[in-house]
């Protein structure tokens, strides 16, 4: 899991030798997930819309 920093904390993570004190978990009331497609995982596809939120119709009514 990648450790979230607010920016005022950047500078503390790349020169405090010891910056463990930063990593705690990201507030999940700030977070937003969607479901994204398949073709995120393969390295050979690098375009901004791998990230659009995919949308699984088959069980909406």
């Amino acid at each position: 899991m990648p450790v979230v920093l607010a920016p005022e904390d950047s500078m503390t993570w790349l020169t405090d030798p010891d910056p463990e004190h930063l990593m705690k978990p990201f507030p999940e009331d700030l977070m937003t997930m969607w479901k994204i497609g398949r073709n995120v995982g393969n390295p050979r596809n690098n375009r901004p819309d791998l990230l659009d939120e995919v949308r699984d119709d088959l069980f909406d009514l």
